[in-house]
């Protein structure tokens, strides 16, 4: 038989006595961890898409030198710094009609790496003969076969030998397969590997590429360039995978992202540890004294405080690591589905690993400052520990007044506790500004002016316009033919054409010159008719503006999208391309801070609307690249079917529709509200820990003075009253310090935000108000009714004779 108790014992057995306390303290811990758990998860899944999709889009490599002569190609791949290399002859002089007849841009060549760490396939293998190719799926189908490994595909191809073009048919063995890629489908851009023999047999003199991995992905950006112009090669000749880099090099701001969510969980979580802990010692703080009378020295005292945060913190852990393994399955899948491609989840051991020891850290820090406070005190002052003796500041004067009332009993209680009061009250409000920040963004995310800018009207047509192309797809018989079908109301067409920049007005309006490597700075030019014009000029709100002056001057808008800073009145020169001594200066009119209508096309030196008039006059391409369609509602099925036809008649038109791109956008605002709404209920769930704790603890700390009182009169709307208003003055104040911040953060966050994601105007977030509001008076509510029934279950006298 032991005749002694260890520490550890007396911390188990503490922990089982008060059990709503421990659950309390392991399900904050537990729900902390579970979301560190999932926002890491999320990152990293994140993080290993996009370089899967970097590595499927364009390859491997870090940067490609191209047009390389033989003493460079060895200097290059001599050079330390690169890790891997891998040849490519690509082959302009060869070419299929029948593709471009398919609106399909084919890049043919002969490439090493192909399963060998450039470009993995989806199946197959690299061809080696001559009558051996690799096509992606998508292309396959296009054709009119089936994606089958060992079939023959015919092509037509023109070779090109100098002035002479000679016709060919050729039939290939298909042998590989390439991943579709959304973004290479989407711009209808394919690949077609060829063999080194074929590529030798009709290309004399190929383009010689080297595609190169660098050693360290550490600034690859920067030593890929340094090497190039080492050995003399021009900024054309550098071409930097910023897709692969961007992915593989640490970024910053995703770091900082992590961070901050992460911060934002252990403060919450910490605030809720540390008042459940700082209040049950308030409440054992005559035991913690009567035990140090006994003999146990302050050092025992901290350490069986530490010692049952470490069995909270161990167990509450382990179940967070549980609930976030379950939670990262369940949600991460779902919310990658707002991207294009999937999102798989990737669990690694440092994640687990850290965020199980954060749990432990989490609970070991938010306790410390109890654990302390406990050793100091002494024996005499814990046993006659009073907190209603320490109501604050007393006046030399009291009065006795003739009656008391409930709020003075509530008040006096909150000043007696106003430690715990204020802790409660910042862990809600800090929960609130998070949830009042995101919600103000998501509500100015609005999804109608996102895609009425996509499209002027109801329905569109488009199609993907080339300089080096001679068809027409958007023609004047298709304008007419729309035009002619009834409920038609307005028709709105853009021309598309580019300028280059002249280098040193440039300088002066764009801030991120000196990342353009190109020799030219090219300019994306949007050519409007009257009516779409018209539009703009009234947007504008420019009263001196006339549509005249648009048509008749050297007059362009600038699109504040493109990081360019513009002022009306600017004066900047441009020219066309190839003939950079036909310079002309045009004036900046004005800025449009948004996209007026989707232009799907951007250049380094920025976007310009011009009207259609300049493009004749400068000789510029006047071809139809988008019209847009107004339609009465009562004809609306009819007209759609109609563009439909169009659209399917000719592969290089693209059809579109207001609403099917409306429903695609808000299906992917839902999603990432569910996920910002998500992840802040879990917030909520443990401030309302925190209120639900120290409503419950006020309670009992208070059910004697509350019986007694009852005793000589207290009626029981006056009990409801005495019981819920103490939570709902804490409630109140912490709304009212949410709303005086929050609401200004988040009109902050949405200028901010309007940065980048210029469709979005700010908008009072009127139902995360209302929905916060109600949530936590609902969950006083409750918690009222609850502490209400608890008091009815037990007799007068009982309560009385209650001692904490």
């Amino acid at each position: 038989m032991r005749n002694t108790i260890s520490v550890k014992d007396i911390s188990l057995k503490n922990s089982l006595h008060h059990k709503s306390r421990t659950m309390l303290t392991i399900l904050t811990a537990a729900l902390s961890v579970a979301l560190i758990f999932v926002v890491l998860t999320y990152f990293h899944s994140d993080d290993q898409r996009q370089k899967r999709e970097a590595i499927n889009e364009l390859g491997a490599y870090h940067v490609q030198y191209e047009h390389l002569t033989t003493e460079q190609l060895q200097q290059i791949t001599a050079n330390p710094k690169i890790g891997k290399y891998y040849l490519s002859y690509f082959t302009p002089e060869i070419a299929s009609k029948m593709l471009m007849d398919l609106n399909i841009y084919m890049t043919i060549g002969y490439t090493e790496g192909i399963n060998g760490g450039l470009i993995e396939l989806r199946e197959g293998q690299a061809p080696v003969k001559e009558n051996e190719i690799v096509l992606d799926q998508w292309v396959i189908e296009e054709l009119g076969y089936a994606p089958k490994l060992g079939q023959q595909i015919t092509l037509n191809l023109q070779v090109t030998n100098g002035s002479k073009t000679e016709e060919l048919t050729q039939t290939f063995k298909l042998v590989g397969i390439t991943d579709d890629i959304a973004v290479r489908k989407a711009a209808r851009a394919g690949l077609m590997f060829i063999s080194k023999a074929f590529a030798q047999r009709y290309s004399s003199d190929p383009n010689v590429t080297v595609f190169a991995l660098l050693k360290s992905d550490f600034n690859a950006s920067s030593n890929a360039q340094k090497v190039g112009e080492k050995v003399g090669l021009q900024n054309a000749q550098i071409k930097i995978n910023e897709r692969y880099t961007g992915a593989y090099e640490r970024n910053p701001v995703s770091i900082l992202q992590s961070i901050l969510v992460v911060l934002v969980i252990v403060l919450s979580a910490g605030i809720v540890i540390y008042n459940i802990f700082n209040i049950y010692i308030d409440q054992q703080i005559r035991l913690f004294g009567t035990m140090k009378a006994i003999g146990m020295a302050p050092r025992q005292l901290r350490h069986m405080i530490h010692t049952e945060g470490l069995i909270i913190s161990l167990i509450g852990s382990c179940v967070g690591i549980l609930l976030g393994i379950g939670g990262s399955l369940a949600f991460i899948p779902f919310l990658g589905s707002a991207s294009v491609s999937s999102m798989y989840v990737e669990i690694t051991p440092y994640i687990v690993g850290g965020s199980f020891m954060l749990g432990l850290i989490l609970v070991t820090l938010s306790i410390h400052v109890p654990a302390r406070r406990v050793g100091r005190i002494s024996e005499i002052a814990a046993i006659r520990y009073n907190p209603a003796a320490d109501t604050g500041k007393r006046s030399s004067r009291t009065r006795l007044n003739n009656s008391l009332s409930i709020l003075t009993l509530v008040f006096a209680q909150i000043i007696r506790h106003r430690k715990r009061t204020w802790i409660t009250i910042i862990s809600i409000t800090l929960t609130g500004l998070v949830y009042l920040v995101a919600g103000s963004i998501l509500s100015s995310m609005n999804t109608s002016n996102l895609v009425g800018k996509m499209v002027a009207g109801d329905y569109k047509l488009s199609s993907s316009l080339r300089s080096d192309e001679k068809s027409d797809p958007i023609n004047n018989e298709v304008i007419k033919q729309i035009q002619s079908m009834e409920g038609v109301q307005s028709v709105l067409t853009e021309m598309y054409d580019g300028l280059t920049y002249n280098r040193q007005d440039a300088s002066a309006h764009l801030s991120d010159l000196d990342e353009i490597r190109n020799p030219y700075i090219s300019t994306a030019i949007y050519g409007y008719d009257d009516a779409l014009m018209q539009r703009v000029i009234k947007g504008l709100g420019k009263g001196g503006l006339t549509l005249d002056e648009m048509k008749n001057g050297n007059y362009l808008i600038a699109i504040a999208d493109g990081g360019g800073t513009y002022q009306a009145g600017d004066k900047i020169r441009m020219a066309q391309y190839g003939k950079q001594q036909e310079e002309r200066e045009f004036t900046v009119v004005a800025v449009l801070p948004s996209y007026i209508s989707y232009k799907g096309n951007s250049e380094e030196g920025g976007s310009f609307i011009a009207h259609q008039s300049m493009f004749k006059q400068l000789g510029m391409d006047q071809r139809i690249k988008q019209l847009s369609v107004a339609v009465d509602k009562e004809q609306q099925a009819q007209v759609e079917q109609g563009m439909k036809a169009i659209a399917a008649a000719d592969r290089k038109i693209e059809f579109g529709s207001f609403r099917e791109i409306y429903q695609e956008f808000n299906g992917i605002k839902k999603i990432m509200e569910l996920a910002a709404y998500g992840f802040i209920a879990a917030l909520m769930v443990i401030s309302i820990f925190n209120l639900v704790n120290s409503n419950l603890t006020s309670m009992i700390s208070r059910k004697r003075e509350i019986s007694m009182i009852e005793a000589i009169g207290l009626s029981r709307g006056q009990l409801t009253l005495q019981l819920g208003s103490e939570g709902l003055i804490v409630i109140v104040v912490s709304l009212l310090l949410t709303f005086v911040v929050g609401i200004p953060a988040g009109y902050l966050g949405v200028e901010m935000f309007s940065r980048e994601a210029t469709y979005v105007q700010y908008q009072f977030p009127l139902e995360p108000v209302v929905m916060l509001i109600c949530s936590y008076l609902t969950v006083q509510a409750l918690t009222t009714l609850y502490m209400q029934r608890r008091f009815r279950r037990e007799g007068l006298m009982e309560r009385i004779r209650y001692s904490e």
